[in-house]
């Protein structure tokens, strides 16, 4: 007989490990030929953030958005991959990021 409870349970214990692992691995992304640097985790919250000190400082601003944003790219994408491993491919989360 299937027991809900117990599967239950242990797709929670899933999540709560995936929720780990995502808050340990970082993504990087980069403006101005390396410059400009950000990390970003598996959470899609921003975690360092490293500009040159020799930086011209024209349009920075802009340009450490751009690479926050392709950091926070890379992450999500981890984090599909994750979810995707997760429920088989069966559940499509690259839209919805309310479950965290």
């Amino acid at each position: 007989m299937f027991n809900l409870g117990a599967f239950m349970e242990q797709i929670q214990k899933e999540i709560n490990a995936l929720k780990r692992r995502l808050e340990n691995t970082t993504y990087e992304g980069s403006a101005r030929q390396g410059k400009i640097r950000a990390w970003a985790n598996g959470l899609q919250l921003l975690v360092a953030l490293e500009i040159s000190p020799d930086l011209d400082k024209d349009n920075l601003a802009n340009d450490i958005l751009k690479a926050c944003n392709a950091a926070l790219r890379q992450a999500q994408e981890g984090l599909n991959q994750e979810l995707v491993r997760l429920t088989g491919g069966h559940i499509d989360f690259s839209n919805n990021n309310d479950w965290l």
